[in-house]
């Protein structure tokens, strides 16, 4: 393979660590939303926490909204290595196109339900606000099922992997079946309003969070050592 195709998945692999770190940052430090606001919450509290932090609640989805697409180079770059695995294009890298495509905006879109809810916070009515409140967290945390098929499709690639060096190594096929079960329990908050299974609970935000963040690292360290290797062969 060339090297400057190589140098450019190198740069895709990277990515992936960038956006959480900087989408995290914008989400959890500058918009102040973790811990997450309880579904049990009133409208009356919903609403004055976002007169409370309006300002900032604006900066942070700005800075989700732009770091964000820093997810879509990371995805290519999954795409295309899982590609190599399957000596070419087959079902597998396929799939994981297709569930890509919905992975970037399920972290956009329900940024700009929260965007609106912090936009004139003091000019509507508290129920509205918690309904703009409530799409965003649903969203946001139950759009789990394009995470959990990419997870499935690289384990299967890790384990049928036929590209000389390696593309994967087995622990991370592992590791993805790990990551997409400790992901569902995200696809139950439309059902609970409190407890471990709603939106700000452990099962279904906590375990999935952690999970989807030691996801992003692995699978950086992974490619990066992968491209290293189809370099070296290739040299």
């Amino acid at each position: 393979m060339p090297t400057v195709e190589l140098t450019l998945q190198r740069i895709g692999a990277w990515s992936g660590s960038i956006m959480i770190l900087l989408y995290g940052a914008s989400f959890s430090g500058v918009a102040q939303l973790f811990p997450p606001l309880s579904p049990a919450a009133s409208a009356d509290e919903i609403a004055a926490f976002f007169v409370d932090h309006e300002l900032w609640i604006r900066f942070g989805v700005s800075g989700a909204l732009l770091s964000a697409a820093l997810a879509l180079p990371f995805l290519a770059t999954i795409v295309l290595r899982i590609r190599r695995a399957e000596g070419g294009w087959g079902m597998l890298s396929m799939t994981q196109l297709m569930a890509a495509t919905v992975f970037v905006p399920a972290l956009i879109f329900p940024q700009f339900f929260l965007g609106v809810a912090a936009y004139r916070p003091a000019e509507r009515s508290a129920e509205l606000t918690q309904a703009l409140n409530d799409v965003f967290w649903l969203w946001f945390i139950g759009i789990v099922g394009t995470i959990i098929v990419q997870n499935i499709t690289l384990a299967i690639a890790a384990f049928t992997d036929t590209a000389e060096p390696p593309t994967f190594p087995r622990w991370y096929g592992y590791l993805n079946l790990w990551v997409a079960t400790l992901s569902l329990p995200g696809c139950v908050v439309v059902v609970f309003n409190d407890g471990p299974l709603a939106w700000n609970g452990v099962f279904a935000f906590y375990i999935p969070g952690l999970v989807l963040v030691v996801w992003l690292f692995a699978t950086t360290a992974v490619m990066l050592r992968s491209i290293t290797a189809e370099q070296a062969v290739s040299a």
